[in-house]
């Protein structure tokens, strides 16, 4: 079966962008040469790829399967396209990144944009479930965040490592201490992050480690909302050392028992590698690793 990679970027484009029409504005086609290599690529398949429905339509389980090997595909067209453009040689096309722990990366971030000035760079600050999420979902290039489990798909290296603490006011009877136990502070008013965030998932781990049922009025999705609401005396807040700034009204205290670092990485699906812009952001970090050693 002879398949062309037309034919696979317009059966992506019609599943990311929603429907025919959207989709023929993003390849810069007419909606009939869309529908066209779609049809192409059901009778090439022998089977129906999309279903119909009166809000659009839906993903056939063939069109699911398709669409799941598929889009690597359409990396390797924009790599291609990439490379062999004459009007963008010497430059990098757009790059999406998704980073769970922006003060740590946002040096990395600047040097890229300081070499590549040109390049559209696009930066998404969210969880890092999500990072990985968008990540394997190809909907950014780059995830700067801990990757706590290797995946086949995926290709990483370490950038940063640092280990949670506990953020107490400057009002706090804790502020004179410079390390406390993770018992010590289950006696005070507690904290907590959102449960999908890598901090939440570290804490509720040391918890159940030492047989603490951890309790909290406060759950907040930022980590300057924690940093405020300890200020303002709401309680004791967590985070990984580097993930939050200096300030003097609060405190970062070493938590004794919490002896296992997060490790913040560079990662990206194996399949980008070949895009230009990947590769000059992986050498670029490689770099600052090197420099930090």
């Amino acid at each position: 079966m002879s398949i062309s990679l037309s034919e696979i970027r317009a059966f992506n484009a019609v599943v990311e962008h929603g429907n025919f029409t959207r989709a023929a504005s993003a390849l810069e086609v007419s909606q009939p040469a869309v529908t066209a290599q779609i049809r192409k690529l059901e009778s090439r398949s022998g089977h129906y790829l999309l279903e119909r429905t009166p809000n659009g339509f839906e993903l056939t389980n063939h069109g699911k399967r398709l669409y799941q090997v598929s889009r690597q595909y359409t990396d390797l067209g924009n790599a291609l396209d990439a490379v062999l453009s004459a009007e963008n040689q010497g430059l990098l096309p757009s790059i999406k990144i998704a980073t769970a722990s922006a003060l740590i990366f946002m040096p990395l971030l600047a040097e890229f944009r300081h070499q590549y000035g040109e390049t559209c760079l696009e930066i998404n600050s969210t969880t890092s479930a999500d990072c990985l999420s968008q990540v394997l979902n190809r909907e950014v290039d780059i995830g700067l965040f801990p990757l706590a489990k290797k995946h086949a798909s995926l290709s990483s290296f370490e950038f940063h490592r640092h280990k949670l603490v506990a953020i107490v006011a400057k009002s706090s009877p804790l502020y004179r201490l410079k390390e406390v136990s993770i018992k010590t502070l289950a006696e005070y008013p507690l904290i907590f992050s959102a449960h999908s965030c890598y901090t939440q998932v570290c804490l509720d781990k040391l918890l159940a480690a030492h047989d603490i049922v951890g309790h909290s009025q406060i759950r907040l999705d930022h980590r300057h909302e924690i940093c405020e609401a300890v200020i303002h005396g709401l309680g004791v807040g967590f985070a990984f050392e580097h993930d939050i700034r200096a300030d003097d009204r609060y405190l970062t205290l070493d938590i004794i028992e919490a002896d296992e670092p997060a490790v913040e990485h560079v990662v990206w699906l194996k399949n980008r590698s070949v895009m230009p812009a990947v590769q000059e952001f992986v050498q670029l970090a490689l770099e600052q690793v090197a420099t930090k050693a």
